[in-house]
């Protein structure tokens, strides 16, 4: 079966793990707004556009662009899935030891062709520090952990399942047939002048000829063929369809088993073939196709898993987005599973906590409100002052963003004092 912890990196953590991998790649370009708020947990709108910058890498080959609408939309999901199994790890006692951390850091240094102190230059040169990008790791093995506990005990994949599959999908387990072959080749590639491919189809002919008399086709490979295969008495293995050039494989599936061919002009030369065996296609059994099919049913089930205990964890959350400016296009589309929409300046995705707790969300809900709406007018009615005697809590953000950015403070420091100034709203 395939392993869950696969999964989980190949799925659910590789953008994240490019988020360690490449942490320097964006910086915000506009001060610090609430985009979102996950239980007690806010989600910034710079953290948002970050993600989704790293998504814009993702789609760049793609070839129908993104709208940036969408792209805010998925990574805002994105962080808020992430902030909750964070929560729901934390609440599970899960622990991640700073020895995890290390190992961590030594394998994006590896990956990266990075020695000791250079990551650190390299953060201290965006303005972050170390302490940080380690406790970004460390949520992000968080995530992976939880993930992993969660969606395991929700896989479970029966031999009947495996059964019932199996019958029901039997063209998926057909193999085509494959044909052992080998081959003399004489080089005349296409565009090559005619006084050469006139010497190489006679030199064809006169080795096809010794063949045709009882010569050792694998020994008259060895001493004549110009191919790589050679070496070993021109065998290329076991052919199957689509995977070599038309001529050639036409040839190769119309030789019966022992059987030598003409001489067959391609694109590379000239080439004398023989067929050393052939097998027919075939219906994979039930013991052989078993492991596939656990594979395929693991797979399905662990997307299922994972979108059903996401659906659980949102639904016995409290979330509340205000992305956008447009009321009636607000992103609390980004939680498909929540059926209460309201109208007015923003759409609000709101659940319980847990059953009990209704009237803590009718609290949390209207400080919320009040903040949103104190962010949005702080030009015009914040009088409280920070120090630098800023008129306006979006001075005052922009303000500690400016210093990080020149250098002045810290990473930490300036995580500090945003989120100082955001808890007294």
């Amino acid at each position: 079966m395939i392993s869950l912890k696969k999964l989980i990196e190949a799925g659910f953590v590789l953008l994240l793990l490019s988020l360690l991998l490449f942490p320097l790649v964006v910086h915000a370009k506009v001060f610090d707004k609430v985009a979102a708020k996950v239980n007690t947990e806010i989600i910034t709108l710079s953290s948002v556009e970050e993600r989704a910058e790293l998504l814009r890498q993702k789609y760049s080959r793609s070839p129908v662009g993104v709208p940036q609408r969408e792209l805010l939309k998925e990574a805002l999901n994105m962080i808020i899935e992430e902030r909750l199994q964070l929560q729901a790890g934390k609440k599970l006692g899960f622990i991640i030891d700073e020895e995890s951390i290390d190992a961590a850091v030594r394998d994006i240094l590896q990956k990266n062709g990075l020695v000791d102190g250079q990551l650190q230059q390299m953060l201290e040169r965006e303005g972050r520090s170390m302490s940080s990008y380690r406790d970004n790791i460390r949520d992000q093995i968080m995530v992976s952990k939880i993930a992993r506990f969660e969606i395991g005990n929700r896989v479970k994949v029966s031999d009947k399942d495996i059964d019932q599959y199996y019958n029901a999908h039997q063209k998926e387990f057909w193999e085509d047939g494959q044909v052992r072959a080998r081959h003399i080749l004489f080089i005349a590639e296409r565009g090559s002048s005619e006084t050469n491919r006139r010497a190489k189809l006679k030199q064809a002919k006169k080795v096809l000829s010794e063949i045709r008399k009882g010569g050792d086709f694998a020994e008259l490979a060895k001493k004549y063929s110009e191919d790589v295969s050679a070496s070993d008495g021109g065998d290329v293995g076991f052919v199957v369809r689509g995977k070599m050039v038309r001529e050639f494989e036409e040839a190769v599936f119309n030789l019966k088993q022992g059987q030598i061919s003409e001489i067959v002009e391609t694109e590379y030369g000239y080439h004398i073939i023989k067929v050393d065996e052939i097998l027919a296609g075939k219906t994979l059994t039930f013991k052989d196709a078993k492991v596939r099919i656990s594979e395929i049913l693991a797979m399905e089930k662990q997307k299922q898993g994972y979108a059903d205990w996401m659906k659980e964890l949102k639904k016995a959350a409290f979330i509340e987005v205000n992305l956008f400016a447009e009321p009636d296009k607000n992103a609390s589309n980004l939680s498909k599973d929540s059926d209460e929409k309201k109208t007015g300046r923003s759409e609000k995705v709101k659940t319980d906590l847990n059953s009990g707790a209704v009237s803590r969300q009718q609290s949390l809900q209207k400080k919320w409100e009040e903040m949103y709406r104190s962010v949005e007018k702080s030009k015009a009615d914040s009088g409280r002052k920070e120090g630098s005697q800023l008129e306006s809590l979006e001075d005052k953000l922009k303000h500690i963003k400016k210093l990080r950015d020149q250098n002045r403070i810290s990473e930490q420091e300036y995580r500090e004092r945003k989120e100082k100034l955001l808890n007294r709203l």
